[in-house]
């Protein structure tokens, strides 16, 4: 995907990653929550690329060697008969990444576990599902709270219903060399075979299947790759499955948390600032490996921030900032406007989509991947700007 330039604020070059990061990459298609994400049941996401490139021949499983979900070799991933494997050695189709013990039935494997981060990402009105399967005898690095590293073998999936039928299956796979691997994976419609797709794909009614090279736009965001199964989401009362606390009773944190990460602020102010936090900041824009690092508006919740609202990027860069792209009808917007959403250029550039009424290039936000705008979250952060005391009254979009 080409990037472009004239972005939210500041100049901000890549982002409000609603829809991208989410864009890259099962049980049977059970009753959904209206197009929204779903949540772990009982028995119980991606694509991307690497930010540690290799390219290196496919990694192989020794002579010998037992396969787990965390081995793929050229052979039989996952000991699966008539498996085939691409030029990184990654599985050709869905049935042979490890996500299910049998195919026929879509079982899950006993080894990978759903989760919902509870902090979720828009993806054009898609509902998933998320599992993640961690290899044996491993913990997650997270001797830096903001930047979890995982080990090799981990693997993370994410499924995509749209229209109540699987579309896309996306995979990240950490594989033995330490390098990432996304892809995804395009489902049948008779649900008999998902076949690898790496060049993207526009459905008729407009949601997205990304091609593969655009996972970098968003997943460089972390040192590690991973978005959505990090710190402050996992810790939200939202998120269910596999959670901050199920990791730290578990012992699968190298330094678990000495104390409840929260996102400060009323119901407003928290709402929104977890949103712009999951679709902006945790891909684009923050001041770690963001497309948008060097831009100056940062969305991401670092934990060091979390003292109050008033302390985190959002307000500091966000509340009052200046952008470079106009508004349509306001002379000097600012990124975000207490009490005047309308005028804000972030609210503003979330509400629209390119060639939609009118609307030109280049204004979107997130700029690639998504075609719909996310009425739940213009809500959310038309009520936290019309939240601040200063308001005389709140409005709705």
């Amino acid at each position: 995907m080409p990037q472009r330039s004239g972005w939210l604020g500041l100049g901000v070059a890549s982002a409000l990653a609603l829809g991208l990061a989410a864009g890259c990459g099962g049980s049977s298609p059970a009753p959904r929550d209206g197009g929204r994400d779903t949540k772990p049941g009982p028995t119980d996401g991606g694509q991307e690329m690497p930010p540690h490139r290799d390219g290196a021949s496919p990694d192989r499983t020794p002579e010998g060697g037992a396969r787990d979900a965390g081995s793929m070799d050229a052979r039989a991933p996952d000991g699966l008969p008539g498996c085939e494997t691409g030029p990184q050695g990654e599985p050709t189709d869905l049935r042979c990444t490890g996500l299910y013990a049998d195919w026929a039935s879509k079982t899950v494997a006993g080894n990978v576990r759903q989760y919902d981060p509870g902090l979720r990402l828009w993806s054009d009105g898609a509902s998933k599902t998320r599992w993640i399967y961690l290899p044996p005898g491993t913990k997650i690095d997270t001797s830096n709270m903001d930047e979890w590293t995982f080990a090799p073998g981990t693997k993370l999936w994410k499924e995509f219903v749209v229209g109540g039928a699987r579309l896309e299956t996306r995979l990240l796979w950490k594989r033995p060399s330490g390098a990432w691997y996304f892809t995804t994976y395009r489902w049948a419609a008779d649900g008999s075979s998902a076949p690898e797709l790496k060049d993207g794909e526009l459905e008729a009614d407009g949601y997205e299947i990304p091609r593969q090279s655009a996972c970098y736009d968003c997943h460089n965001g972390r040192i590690d790759a991973v978005l959505g199964f990090e710190a402050v989401a996992l810790s939200s009362p939202q998120a269910s499955g596999v959670t901050m606390a199920t990791l730290t009773a578990q012992n699968l944190l190298t330094n678990p948390p000495t104390s409840p990460i929260t996102i400060p602020g009323d119901t407003a102010t928290s709402a929104a600032l977890g949103y712009l936090h999951m679709n902006c900041g945790t891909s684009c824009h923050n001041r770690g490996n963001g497309e948008a690092a060097n831009k100056g508006l940062y969305l991401r919740l670092d934990v060091a921030t979390l003292a109050s609202a008033q302390t985190t990027d959002a307000f500091t860069t966000g509340i009052g900032g200046h952008p470079l792209y106009p508004v349509t009808g306001v002379t000097l917007p600012e990124i975000f406007t207490p009490c005047d959403p309308d005028d804000s250029a972030g609210y503003y550039r979330m509400n629209h989509r390119d060639g939609v009424d009118g609307t030109p290039t280049e204004t979107q936000m997130p700029p690639i991947v998504s075609h719909k705008v996310d009425p739940d979250g213009v809500a959310l952060v038309a009520a936290w700007l019309n939240s601040f005391p200063q308001c005389t009254s709140a409005t709705t979009p």
